[in-house]
């Protein structure tokens, strides 16, 4: 009996001390010559017709200059959904919807067209030095509660559209785990 418990007593060590398969645990290995992650195709946006909804938007401001190096001016609008009071002032929500789009002759260009949750949306317009010229880039800057997200639009003629890069980008408060404590943006009030 006692050479039983033995045999039992040695079978149970071994198999907490193995596993219960009885194999080794197997160590992921990591590959010699990981594949390089494939490159990202950058947003273009492309000339459309003005949709409905950002038409019937409120006109905040617009600029008007060559932005796609044409020798042509083009017209930058940005806009908004808040609705406004009979004297003009807009009532501004906890968010509103936002628009920054370029006229041009070949149709509009929608850089941004989204709802912003306790923010601002505003544009710049400058010219970038490249060599013997400028590079017309237009800089969207969408400002949150908790977030900024900076966005450089340029013309390219080879993807016939304005190419998006994202320059800055904090995330969602929940993705990034911050909440902005001051900004010195200006509040818009016309």
């Amino acid at each position: 009996m006692k050479s039983l418990k033995v045999i039992v007593l040695v079978l149970t060590l071994t198999f907490v001390l193995t596993g219960c398969n009885g194999k080794p645990a197997e160590v992921p290995t990591q590959p010699e010559n990981p594949t390089p992650e494939a490159e990202t195709k950058p947003t273009v946006i492309s000339a459309q017709t003005l949709p409905v909804s950002v038409a019937g938007y409120a006109e905040i401001t617009s600029y008007v200059g060559d932005v796609d190096a044409d020798g042509t001016d083009e017209r930058v609008v940005i806009s908004t959904g808040a609705e406004r009071t009979k004297n003009g002032e807009f009532l501004w929500n906890d968010g509103q919807d936002w628009a920054v789009f370029v006229e041009d002759t070949n149709g509009v260009y929608i850089l941004l067209d989204k709802f912003v949750q306790a923010g601002s949306v505003y544009f710049d317009v400058s010219d970038y030095y490249m060599n013997d010229g400028a590079q017309p880039k237009i800089l969207i800057t969408e400002t949150t509660g908790a977030g900024l997200v900076l966005k450089t639009y340029t013309y390219s003629e080879t993807e016939n559209g304005y190419v998006e890069e994202t320059i800055y980008d904090t995330g969602a408060v929940t993705e990034a785990g911050i909440n902005r404590r001051f900004t010195s943006f200006p509040e818009i009030t016309d």
